[in-house]
């Protein structure tokens, strides 16, 4: 007799198998890796040749939380804090006025459209107004975005969340008793915001105290203990009045650009967590949908599409940033081609179906109506910009060259002193450090060539090795975690450059 607890691990494990295995593809194709794996979902379904039958939405809403704070915490241990200060008013500006512009603009569009009445209509744009931290993290990742541009659009998917859930909320509750707290809002977005802000950056730093100051007799508790203090930091948060959201991603940003042991441990399990917290997500997401119910609503929905990326979108980025630039002056101004960029890639995700689960919880008339309309939005969009968003860079005269992914990853592990890390530099055929041997190359004396990666072949540093287009040089440096390129690898035209910022600052 097959115990059920088997039968369920079964089946659960070959389809995440399949979602991981279906990465590869993605990746190739540029098709966002979420669309396969709701894919997946929909696949072992009720309608589907599994047959599934999963229809509870409070789990499937608690589930969708819980990874999103997983992978918000990911992306923030991803993110430099130098490109994040860059791009935070710009990042900010989006989340909030533009999130609401958003919103505004499609439940026009969808009151003009669909049979909802005005409130219900405003819902369904609310639900869909953020852009998704899931999406913007995995589909635009190698994708050749200049990195002023993707970090104005992490960091307004890291930051979007508590507008979207305050305005989907109150205008659910406006349309079950009719009544609508404008202030209250507002207020609730100052002070989760805030709140969030804080308790992530007081959070982020206890944690890094804690990892570098407690010494566990096993190395591979470290990572856990990352990943728990993010997932911490995201119900405390939330338990006093703040945005947990906020709090993961921020709590992550400090941790990234702190002197952290176990530094590598801790970055790699979070990242196989978010991996894991996506599949696990957009699977449940994807056996909560009857697929004969989508056909009635897809028509309408392909119209709502075309205005959520096409209208909306570029009607908040393009209003939002103007807006900005006057405001300050013209310190903050992106050009109409930056601006069309950053339209474009307002991907949507998992947040909008996450959100979506509220009307049905709270009995809104017209739930089951919204919850299929934005499925279908959200994937049909995901698809056309994840396709698209490279292409687009790259017409615009945007696109910027990423180096190669190495194949191969050296890093200190252990008991490494704090600080120090191992950095791959990619040498391009215009890096100074072409042609020259490492003895003559004049490195400092805290930096030492660990390997050398040439056409899938490690080369042994020797003083004589003359470096070539396309090695992979591996340094080891105590300040390795906050050092940036030493200028001798940089191309010829960044090297002077940099050069010259140094010898002005040094006068």
């Amino acid at each position: 007799m097959i115990a059920r607890v088997d039968l369920a691990l079964l089946v659960f494990c070959t389809l995440a198998l399949a979602a991981i295995i279906s990465t590869k593809f993605a990746t190739r194709f540029g098709l966002p890796a979420l669309v396969l794996f709701v894919g997946l979902g929909v696949f072992a379904g009720s309608d589907g040749p599994i047959g599934i039958q999963f229809d509870d939405y409070t789990l499937a809403y608690n589930i969708g939380i819980v990874a999103l704070a997983t992978i918000l915490f990911s992306g923030g241990l991803e993110t430099k804090m130098r490109l994040f200060r860059t791009a935070l008013v710009p990042a900010s500006m989006l989340a909030t006025l533009g999130t609401a512009v958003t919103m505004i603009a499609i439940g026009l569009f969808a009151w003009w459209l669909t049979p909802l009445d005005l409130v219900t209509s405003m819902l369904l744009g609310a639900v869909i107004s953020s852009t998704d931290a899931a999406a913007v993290f995995t589909s635009l990742k190698g994708r050749g975005l200049p990195a002023k541009l993707r970090g104005v659009v992490e960091t307004e998917s890291g930051a979007n969340d508590p507008v979207a859930i305050l305005l989907t909320v109150a205008l659910a509750v406006a349309a079950t008793s009719g009544t609508f707290d404008l202030g209250g809002i507002l207020i609730g977005i100052v002070v989760q915001l805030a709140v969030g802000a804080v308790c992530g950056v007081l959070m982020g730093r206890a944690i890094v105290w804690l990892v570098n100051v407690v010494k566990l007799d096993s190395f591979g508790l470290y990572p856990i203990l990352g990943l728990v203090g993010g997932l911490l930091t995201f119900a405390l948060t939330n338990i006093v009045g703040g945005n947990g959201f906020l709090a993961a991603y921020f709590a992550g940003l400090v941790m990234a650009n702190s002197r952290l042991a176990h530094r590598y441990n801790i970055t790699s399990f979070a990242e196989a967590a978010a991996w894991g917290s996506q599949i696990l997500m957009f699977l449940v997401l994807g056996l909560l949908v009857d697929p004969s119910e989508l056909l009635v609503t897809v028509p309408v929905a392909l119209l709502i599409t075309a205005v959520v990326i096409f209208l909306a979108r570029p009607i908040a980025v393009v209003g939002t940033l103007g807006l900005l630039r006057v405001v300050s002056l013209e310190r903050y101004t992106f050009t109409p081609a930056e601006q069309a960029l950053l339209s474009w890639a307002g991907l949507k995700g998992a947040v909008p179906i996450i959100l979506a689960i509220v009307p049905l919880s709270l009995g809104v008339p017209g739930a089951t109506y919204i919850f299929n309309v934005i499925f279908v939005v959200v994937i049909v969009g995901t698809i056309l910009q994840g396709f698209t968003i490279g292409p687009l860079a790259q017409r615009l005269g945007l696109a910027v060259t990423e180096p190669p992914k190495s194949p191969l990853r050296l890093e200190l592990g252990g008991d490494a002193p704090i600080g120090s890390s191992v950095l791959d530099v990619y040498l391009g055929a215009d890096s100074r450090a072409v042609g020259v041997s490492i003895v003559d190359l004049g490195l400092p004396e805290d930096i030492v060539i660990a390997a050398v990666l040439r056409k899938g072949e490690l080369v042994t540093p020797r003083g004589s090795t003359v470096f070539e287009p396309g090695d992979h040089v591996y340094l080891i440096s105590p300040h390795g975690t906050n050092m940036g390129t030493p200028t001798v690898f940089l191309p010829r035209k960044a090297a002077v450059e940099s050069e010259q910022v140094e010898a002005v600052e040094g006068a």
